[in-house]
């Protein structure tokens, strides 16, 4: 079941690799967003946290298999994506991040 939100939510692909996570987007705006989480390798852990630290969301991202994830983003600013889950050597670099404006 998926959950429903106001409006359409703008569509970000993330697509994961050691040790590096690919966005279609890296400015989102504001409201509903659906994020389609995949890789192409390894079971990563895809966590969004805030400029402040907190998690906001966290999900799997698996070879052969796309998670859609809905956030409603309220407030603008930089967000990190961090991986989860230990997938190799350099597992501690896998960041990256996205401004919602």
């Amino acid at each position: 079941m998926e959950a429903k939100i106001k409006g359409e939510p703008f569509v970000v692909k993330i697509n994961s690799k050691q040790f590096q996570w690919d966005l279609s987007a890296t400015e989102i705006p504001l409201g509903p967003v659906r994020f389609d989480v995949t890789s192409q390798d390894v079971n990563h852990g895809f966590g969004i946290y805030d400029g402040q630290g907190r998690l906001v969301t966290q999900s799997q991202s698996m070879p052969d298999y796309v998670n859609r994830l809905y956030v409603n983003f309220a407030k603008p600013g930089k967000y990190k994506i961090w991986c989860l889950e230990y997938c190799g050597v350099a597992h501690h670099i896998m960041t990256t991040e996205f401004e919602v404006k």
